[in-house]
């Protein structure tokens, strides 16, 4: 018998909870990436303002091997997680 961890983790920063892979090095993703949400959420007015985080949070996935591993193993699933962001950010 094989023992199996949760796949996933709950990161919870500034009362806002993020749901993440279960591997190491996701918390100084999800750091840059609360910045960032709370860096646009804070200061945008329309919705086309407001959805650049899709592309900032892109970046910053792409930036670190935790979440870059993932996004590219993942690619679909988090990509429909990324575009219903506002939903859940």
């Amino acid at each position: 018998m094989a023992y199996s961890g949760p796949a996933m983790q709950r990161i919870v920063i500034n009362n806002h909870e993020w749901e993440v892979s279960n591997e190491p090095g996701w918390e100084e993703v999800i750091e840059k990436a609360n910045a960032v949400r709370e860096q646009i959420f804070r200061s945008c007015k329309t919705l086309a303002e407001c959805s650049q985080i899709v592309d900032k949070l892109h970046t910053i996935f792409e930036r670190y091997p935790a979440s870059k591993h993932y996004y590219e193993t993942h690619k679909e699933e988090v990509e429909d997680m990324i575009s219903s962001i506002f939903k859940w950010g």
